[in-house]
């Protein structure tokens, strides 16, 4: 690979020939226009370790000739196709150290065979890691729960995960978690000499622009942001934190986001930070320190958030169920964003070779070692332990908070049975009475059904009244309607009686 098109050809021909995992790397970034916002800083360090310059990298620093010959780092912000062309052809670095900076999803457009783990024996091989960690920023507005992508990040394919921690909160605001990259590549000589890579992201800009990928057309949405309870805690060694404050600038540059920001002041202070023992390089200590306090914070968020979801709507009894769906999909999208940060920081412990138990290694404290090596080893095995045990924290008070949930059910399915008898024996009793005042009513009607045909003959007036010649017809009408009352009285009366004496006899 002697020249910058040399190595676009060999990403092909790797892609030819079975590496699928290139694939992305090859659409997006080598045969896409360059991007004006990537930058190239160039670091060099004393035999000592100090840093002794940085400066943005320029033709010279790419040229085979030079590499072995210093100490320097490259820090790359942001990846575009000139850059990757510069670096992977001077320095021969593996195509795939670039394209696992690209992007924080499943490679779900091509080939499956482009997101399998790579073999230890393989990684081994290779002295490069690329772990993600999450970006806690407060987004200044509210919006709905959701998994976005970002806009400004077209190329490396980022995430922003929205929650609404809204319980305890007294502004309006939300918090996005943002999936972030940070690689590392080294080469070393036999001098001693090293020429070594850092990718980093880009700082994000101060209006983000995102759009929900959950609904067609997709929502877009734009806001300003800050970052999320003052930024990520530094963790300065204890004996030197009054030296850290003084040194520190305050409220802006390291509060940007800006990893490469981070790394240039941590490298111009280094004893703040009580690098020790010459199996790590500060860089590298120094990137997994940022990761790793990344990490922390999401962690805090993640039981705030956690703490904030209204699971007592799921028993209240005056809660509509509109509102009870709206519980189980936070929930469920909580869950969800639990185990995305489980498999990330699963795949930072193999990309680390760092062994990944689930019942913690116990082995390491911080009494018993004291090389850089060993105590970022014991700083990731905590941050991995720490959500092992929050999702296991969360699972036993969701499941708590669900067997209540089957208690209460159980007991309202009692009491709407118990509501049910008493309305069927208030029925009953309805339906009884009902018949009774029925009966009462023929009663009644056999009585006085007579009476009011008498009387309406009689209210006629004229010829019909006592003494003129058509009275008669008021005997006509009563006798043989009084007489029939009177039969049907009898004949109802005997039956009655003939029903009870049935009964008594029974």
């Amino acid at each position: 690979m002697s020249s910058p098109g040399s190595y676009r050809e060999w990403i092909k021909s790797l892609i030819d020939s079975g590496y699928p995992n290139l694939k992305f790397l090859d659409d997006k970034i080598m045969q896409n226009p360059e991007r004006q916002d990537t930058t190239c800083t160039i670091l060099s360090f004393s035999h000592d370790g100090d840093l002794q310059g940085a400066c943005s990298a320029s033709e010279t620093d790419f040229n085979k000739a030079t590499v072995g010959k210093s100490r320097r780092l490259f820090i790359l912000e942001g990846l575009s196709k000139e850059f990757i062309e510069k670096l992977g052809s001077a320095l021969d670095i593996e195509p795939e150290f670039f394209a696992a900076h690209l992007r924080a999803t499943t490679w779900e457009h091509h080939d499956d065979r482009s997101d399998a783990v790579t073999l230890p024996s393989i990684r081994k091989q290779t002295k490069s890691w690329t772990v993600q960690y999450l970006e806690c920023i407060r987004l200044n507005r509210k919006y709905r729960l959701g998994r976005t992508r970002l806009i400004p990040c077209k190329h490396e394919f980022r995430r922003l995960f929205i929650r609404s921690p809204h319980r305890d909160q007294t502004a309006y605001y939300s918090v996005g978690l943002v999936n972030r990259f940070v690689s590392f590549w080294e080469k070393t000589s036999s001098e001693g000499n090293f020429d070594a890579v850092a990718l980093v992201d880009i700082p994000l800009p101060a209006n983000l622009t995102f759009e929900y990928d959950d609904v067609r057309p997709l929502e877009v949405a734009t806001t300003t942001w800050l970052p999320y309870g003052g930024g990520f805690v530094d963790f300065a060694n204890l004996d030197m934190r009054r030296a850290f404050a003084r040194h520190c600038p305050k409220n802006s540059e390291l509060r940007n986001g800006s990893v490469k920001d981070s790394l240039l002041w941590r490298l111009r202070h280094p004893e703040l930070f009580g690098y020790s023992g010459d199996q790590i390089s500060p860089v590298q200590l120094i990137l997994q320190r940022i990761a790793l306090s990344n990490w922390t914070l999401t962690i805090a968020f993640l039981r705030r958030d956690f703490n904030s979801i209204d699971l007592h709507d799921l028993t209240n009894e005056g809660i509509p169920t509109v509102q009870v769906k709206e519980t189980l999909a936070n929930l469920t999208a909580y869950r969800g964003l639990l185990n995305r940060c489980w498999l990330l920081l699963r795949k930072n412990l193999g990309e680390l070779n760092i062994p990944a138990e689930d019942n913690g290694s116990g082995a390491l404290t911080a009494a018993n070692v004291n090389i850089s090596t060993e105590l970022l080893r014991l700083d990731w095995e905590f941050v991995w332990c720490e959500l092992r045990d929050w999702i296991k924290e969360t699972d036993r008070l969701v499941e708590l908070r669900l067997s209540n949930l089957h208690i209460l059910d159980s007991k309202r399915s009692r009491d709407d049975s118990e509501r049910a008898s008493r309305d069927s024996k208030r029925s009953e009793q309805i339906s009884y009475s009902s018949a009774q005042i029925n009966k009462l009513g023929q009663i009644l009607l056999l009585i006085y059904t007579p009476a009011a045909f008498a009387y309406g003959v009689l209210s006629m007036g004229g010829d019909f009244l006592p003494g003129n010649k058509n009275f008669w017809v008021f005997f006509a009408i009563a006798i043989p309607l009084g007489a029939l009352t009177n039969i049907l009285f009898i004949i109802w009366m005997r039956s009655t009686q003939a029903k009870r004496v049935g009964t008594i006899n029974v």
